[in-house]
C-alpha cells in the first residue's frame, strides 16, 4: 500500500493508509498478511487501495461476492459511511438484495444498453405493497378479488393470489363475510427488486 501511495504522489503516506485502513474497518489488522485474511478482509483491503488520496468516484465490481452474513453487514455500512462523507460509489452486481439495503440509484442494463434508470423511491413506487393469500377455490377468489379492488394477479410458481391496494384483514373478511370462501394462507409482502428486474428482463427479451 505504501508503494501505491507513493505512485500516486501522495504526501504523509502514512497517516493517509492509516486514514483509508480506518474507513475500511481494518486498522485493527494493519500488521496482517495479505494471505492470511479472510475474504471479506482482502475485499476491504481492495477498497482501501482504491481510496487512496480520496477519489470522489469509486468503481466497484461484485464487493460483497462470496462474503458470509456478517462480511456483507461490515461492507453494507462501509459503503453507507462513504456516500455519507461525499463519495459517489457505482456499483455492478447480481446480488440484488443487497443492493437494495443501500442504493439511491438504479441503472439496469442488458446486452450492454440501458434498459432503465430510477431512484430508489421511484423503485418503491414501482414495487408495491401486496396482500398474498391462498383459498380452496382460487380462481374464483381471483376474480372476485379483481373486480373489489381492481388487481388480483395469480402467482404460477406458489399458487398465491396477489392483490394489490388492500389490506390482508379487509381481504380476508371481504372472501369469506361475503362469499364463504375461507382464506387457508395470507401474509402481506413488497414486490424485491430481484422480482422487478427478471420482469424487466422478460419485457425486454420480448
Amino acid at each position: 500500500m505504501k508503494l501505491q501511495a507513493a505512485n500516486l504522489g501522495l504526501k504523509n503516506e502514512n497517516e493517509e493508509i492509516r486514514r483509508v485502513l480506518r474507513l475500511v474497518r481494518m486498522d485493527g489488522a494493519a500488521n496482517n498478511k495479505f494471505k492470511n485474511c479472510s475474504l471479506g478482509m482482502k475485499q476491504r483491503i481492495g477498497i482501501a487501495f482504491a481510496l487512496l488520496g480520496n477519489p470522489a468516484l469509486l468503481v466497484l465490481d461484485e464487493p460483497i461476492n462470496g462474503l458470509d452474513a456478517d462480511g456483507m453487514r461490515i461492507m453494507r455500512e462501509i459503503l453507507t459511511d462513504l456516500s455519507k462523507r461525499g463519495t459517489t460509489v457505482l456499483i455492478s452486481s447480481h446480488i440484488l438484495g443487497e443492493l437494495e439495503k443501500i442504493a439511491t440509484h438504479y441503472g439496469i442494463i442488458r446486452g450492454g444498453k440501458m434498459l432503465r434508470e430510477l431512484t430508489a423511491a421511484e423503485l418503491n413506487a414501482d414495487c408495491p405493497t401486496y396482500v398474498a393469500l391462498k383459498t380452496d377455490d382460487t380462481e374464483k377468489a381471483r376474480a372476485i378479488l379483481q373486480r373489489a379492488f381492481g388487481r388480483a394477479d395469480m402467482d404460477e410458481q406458489t399458487g398465491e393470489i396477489r392483490v394489490y391496494g388492500a389490506y390482508a384483514e379487509e381481504v380476508a373478511k371481504y372472501l369469506f363475510g361475503n362469499f364463504g370462501i375461507a382464506v387457508r394462507e395470507i401474509r402481506t409482502a413488497k414486490i424485491s427488486l430481484e422480482e422487478y428486474y427478471i420482469d424487466l428482463m422478460q419485457e425486454g427479451r420480448k
